[in-house]
């Protein structure tokens, strides 16, 4: 009965998603670029991990993500490159880069062959505070017509660790400049007008519904961009908002094919000690038409 489940409910669409064909679902369109966003919690190189993986939760870290059809996914929480040479070996369609930051917790982007990635960089400004924050990591890329720039990012979280009124107020500070310095970069990309169009995404560790203490405002407010993620449910925690987001620019927003919004439910896919060696978040991935001209 769970191999059932893994085939028919790995994916939660919101309530007012369409119907897709299942070569939509897995990118096989050739006039669709599928993106998306996963936090694997700790993907480490097999030394002192802090989630010890066998080879077997490596094979299904990847047949997740073959799942999911992502020609790019942006991903948080990776050790180091031998941790994603460790996942990437059977993922034999895709290619990485990941960033320089050194830390325990870095970014990377996985992408298809297929795919072009033109250049990729470390944008500092987002690391507001050294050795406690992490950098945004950028990426310039094209499929068919469609090139943009992206940036992946895991802003600082309100953890367990913030076990004081103080602490938690100054992860809160923290959190709310670097939407803020992220929200400005897209404007200040888009005012230099060589590029419209930008994909923020990644672990923002809040949700634009929060009315108190809300720390992502300066994204969520901005006429220049789209929360295409606004609605989207916790996996882990199924009455919450999540906090795994695709942030666009109003010239991206025109090429969003319309309740492409879905999420890989690893809850509904695998077994509670499957998903303990999977990650605590699931994928979140949009879709863009990649067959008009591009504008820029």
């Amino acid at each position: 009965m769970r191999k059932l489940i893994l085939l028919l409910l790995p994916f939660l669409f919101l309530a007012n998603s369409a119907c897709y064909n299942q070569s939509d679902i897995n990118s096989a369109n050739p006039d669709f670029l599928t993106i998306g966003t996963f936090n694997i919690a700790w993907l480490g190189d097999g030394e002192n991990d802090k989630i010890k993986r066998t080879e077997a939760d490596y094979i299904r870290l990847a047949e997740v993500i073959e799942s999911t059809g992502a020609d790019i996914l942006a991903l948080q929480e990776i050790e180091n490159e031998e941790a994603l040479r460790k996942l990437t070996k059977h993922l034999p369609g895709y290619e990485f880069v990941i960033d320089s930051g050194g830390g325990l917790q870095n970014l990377a982007f996985l992408y298809k062959k297929d795919v072009e990635i033109i250049s990729s960089r470390v944008y500092r400004p987002i690391a507001v505070i050294k050795n406690r924050t992490r950098p945004g990591f950028i990426i310039e890329a094209r499929k068919g017509e469609f090139d943009f720039i992206a940036m992946t990012v895991h802003f600082k979280s309100t953890s367990r660790y913030d076990n004081t009124y103080e602490k938690k107020i100054a992860s809160r500070q923290i959190r709310k400049k670097q939407a803020g310095i992220a929200s400005r970069w897209m404007d200040s990309v888009l005012a230099a007008g060589a590029e419209k169009d930008l994909i923020l995404l990644g672990d923002v560790n809040d949700y634009p519904a929060r009315k108190k203490n809300n720390t992502i405002g300066e994204l969520t407010q901005s006429t220049n961009l789209n929360f295409l993620s606004s609605r989207l449910k916790s996996c882990k925690y199924v009455n919450l908002m999540g906090i795994d987001h695709i942030i666009v620019t109003n010239s991206a927003a025109e090429r969003y094919r319309q309740n492409s919004l879905r999420l890989y439910d690893l809850y509904s896919a695998y077994s509670d000690r499957e998903v303990k060696k999977l990650s605590d978040h699931c994928p979140v991935l949009v879709m863009f038409e990649v067959v008009t001209k591009d504008n820029d």
